[in-house]
């Protein structure tokens, strides 16, 4: 009698092979989430080594200025001298004894100076009638010492006696007649100053008083960027900035000395990128970003203001239009419209994200300017004939038959409801044309001219308009996302209770979709604010610091796109434009930073209701 085999093997066989096919799956996925934490760790260190490359070309800017000790030159320097002015006959009053004579870039306006610091300006053409402006350089008890044009030929630096330095600006007055105007005072120094030298092609300059102390200054800022004993001979002399304003060259009877400067940004301050600076030629202080005129080879207008503004502005009228559109039409089709329609309507809306910006921009620039300045008006009577029509739909559809009242799920409402935006447009256009020819005398825009609003044809309505459209789809697809994952079991229980559709909306599926809303709405401000192509072709990109709607503006980005294939390596305007990458490296950050905390709630909260 033979035994039978015991399946007792087979079944060791079987538990071992499951074992180790457990081992293998256990490894392999220790081996993803390796992969996992290491793709994220390595996403983190491209961050960070971004940043640290941004930062490391912006710190120059800040570095403090360094002078050498003077060094003794056994050879003199050839060194440039102004030419001397030859005053007309007229100019010499009997009353007046010039010490001082400067002459502006024209040579048409003379500036006379005497020792007590009284001043005389005189047009050369018109000698024999005097003074076109007599003024007074220093306080009546102190003496004029030194006088020197910066190097715009416009700003004009006075020291006394009292070691008072003073800034003095040529600008036209109302008739169009030059005038000396005080601008501002700088840092007392702690003796008389003895003489004064400008750099050249900036509006720096150097001090030396007579307690052998040297300072350096930049017309923008009233502190000194650097001070410290000069170590010279005590000597009455002159100063020099060779050129490159790398070396400064110290001249007297005794012989010649020189100090190596390294101040290559003085430009560039904390105050002169955030605060209001009164620049040459400026009738006030202002936020000024201007690098490709003239005048920026003499001083650079690097405020970061109008460009901030300009990103916050383009930013701020895109997400006014694109998120009330957004959020409704998510509302809209999650809970009234019946599932075939619902899908396809939130896929065609979703397709909009694919949609090149570039042609957005291009549609927007040369179709939506032109029309949009024709019909503002127009555009403007739409959205206040919008709400009207709401609130009469609200008012009427109660009152209609019930069997009218039957017709949203049928999936005709969308017709009926783009057939009365259409009535609603048509409406808007014929008010719109009738109201430019009776009240403003046929042209809307030229009336807003008239009344101090300045309209321009690419302007911040016309961005929100275009950049809304473009970044509305981002805010819908994740708003519909959020509200078509609330559970059904609460709007169903809603709904037995008795809860209208209205109510079901306003007490369980918005407050669950807050926070997932938020985060939609922080997307779509990281996407506004990066967003280039639109704001280039659709705005003037001129730097503006106002929220006017009917002007344009600049983006940050839009200052990075144009001007960085533009800007000298190693200049002052090139390391700004990574400074300007930084503040939008910054809000990009914070924008998905926050987005992604919402969203991690978000799911928490769903999470609580599953429980």
């Amino acid at each position: 009698m033979t035994r039978q085999n015991s399946p007792i093997p087979a079944q060791d066989n079987r538990l071992t092979t499951n074992k180790q096919r457990a081992n293998r799956r256990r490894w392999l996925d220790r081996l993803w989430y390796l992969l996992i934490t290491s793709a994220g760790s390595s996403v983190i260190v491209a961050l960070l080594a971004i940043f640290f490359y941004l930062g490391s070309e912006v710190l120059p800017l800040f570095k403090p200025v360094s002078v050498s000790t003077p060094q003794a030159l056994a050879e003199p320097l050839p060194v440039a001298t102004t030419p001397k002015v030859v005053l007309p006959d007229h100019a010499l009053l009997p009353e007046f004894e010039p010490v001082f004579v400067l002459s502006e870039p024209q040579q048409r306006y003379l500036l006379l100076a005497a020792r007590h610091g009284e001043a005389c300006l005189l047009d050369r053409t018109r000698a024999e009638q005097g003074c076109l402006q007599r003024l007074s350089l220093t306080d009546r008890t102190v003496d004029l010492t030194a006088l020197v044009w910066l190097a715009g030929q416009r700003s004009l630096i006075s020291g006394d006696s009292s070691g008072q330095l003073k800034q003095w600006f040529l600008l036209p007055d109302q008739q169009g007649q030059l005038r000396l105007s005080w601008v501002k005072p700088f840092s007392r120094r702690a003796a008389a100053i003895q003489t004064i030298a400008a750099e050249q092609g900036r509006s720096g300059f150097a001090v030396l008083d007579s307690a052998g102390n040297l300072s350096l200054f930049y017309a923008n800022l009233t502190k000194p960027l650097w001070q410290g004993p000069a170590a010279v001979d005590t000597q009455p002399g002159e100063l020099h900035f060779l050129p490159g304003n790398q070396r400064l060259l110290f001249s007297n009877a005794s012989g010649q000395q020189q100090w190596l400067i390294d101040n290559r940004h003085p430009e560039i301050s904390w105050r002169t990128l955030w605060q209001q600076v009164w620049y040459e030629g400026w009738q006030q202080p202002e936020y000024v970003w201007q690098t490709g005129s003239a005048s920026a080879a003499v001083q650079g207008k690097y405020s970061l203001v109008p460009l901030t503004l300009g990103t916050l502005k383009a930013a701020f009228y895109a997400m006014l239009v694109a998120v009330p559109l957004a959020v409704l039409a998510a509302l809209y089709t999650c809970c009234f419209l019946p599932e075939p329609l619902r899908s396809r309507l939130s896929q065609l809306i979703e397709l909009l994200a694919l949609f090149p910006t570039v042609i957005i921009g291009f549609l927007a620039a040369i179709w939506l300017a032109p029309a949009l300045e024709q019909h503002l008006l127009a555009l403007l009577c739409f959205f206040g004939l919008l709400p009207l029509l709401v609130f009469g739909l609200s008012w009427l559809w109660p009152r209609l038959p019930l069997s009218l009242q039957k017709l949203p799920g049928s999936g005709w409402e969308l017709l009926l409801l783009l057939a009365l935006l259409a009535a609603v447009g048509l409406l808007a256009l014929y008010l719109g044309h009738t109201l430019q020819l009776s009240l403003f005398d046929g042209s809307f825009r030229f009336w807003l001219n008239s009344q101090g609003i300045d309209y321009q044809q690419r302007n911040a309505l016309l961005v929100g308009l275009a950049m809304g459209l473009a970044v509305m789809p981002l805010v819908y697809s994740v708003c519909f996302d959020v509200m078509s994952q609330i559970p059904r079991s609460l709007t169903l229980g809603a709904s037995a209770l008795g809860a209208t559709p209205w109510q079901i909306i306003q007490r369980v599926i918005l407050p669950l979709s807050v926070p997932g809303i938020l985060a939609a709405v922080m997307l779509g401000l990281s996407r506004a604010i990066g967003e280039t192509m639109i704001i280039l072709m659709a705005t003037g990109n001129t730097p503006i610091t106002n929220f006017n709607l009917f002007e344009g503006l600049r983006s940050l980005t839009a200052a990075l796109t144009i001007e960085l294939p533009e800007a000298a390596v190693d200049s002052s305007h090139y390391r700004v434009l990574f400074l300007v990458a930084i503040l939008l490296f910054v809000f990009t950050f914070t924008a998905n930073t926050l987005a992604d905390l919402l969203r991690q709630r978000l799911r928490r909260n769903f999470q609580r209701l599953d429980g």
